[in-house]
């Protein structure tokens, strides 16, 4: 199991690591990433089998990472996380083949179940 955490914020992948630890997912299966240039280096240089990316960061955003995802490695499970959660782009999201949507800021229950779930697909 190979899975990338990106997201600006250092207390937020702080967060998704700890609840990726909480679900049995092994500190060495998984790479963290602070904005979406960095995520495209490590896309390219490993397999992953889930993504949890944020929506809005400077530069690179996380849609674009998730369409750079989708054609590379199109098996990848895919949850998105933001603050921003308007209908419309959470359908475009779902369009592009996401697997979930957690909206921030989210408790650990959510987050933990909706790991657990999409893990359980892979």
């Amino acid at each position: 199991m190979q899975v990338l955490v990106l997201d600006d914020s250092d207390i937020m992948r702080d967060i998704l690591v700890k609840q990726l630890l909480a679900v049995g997912i092994q500190a060495s299966e998984i790479q963290e990433a602070r904005n979406g240039a960095e995520a495209l280096r490590k896309l390219n240089s490993s397999i992953f089998d889930l993504l949890l990316l944020d929506i809005v960061m400077e530069g690179i955003d996380g849609i674009s990472v998730l369409k750079e995802a989708k054609n590379s490695q199109p098996a990848a499970k895919v949850v998105m996380c933001s603050t921003f959660s308007e209908s419309e782009t959470v359908k475009n999201l779902i369009d592009l083949g996401i697997d979930d949507f957690i909206v921030k800021p989210f408790s650990e229950k959510r987050i933990r179940e909706t790991l657990l779930r999409v893990l359980s697909a892979v």
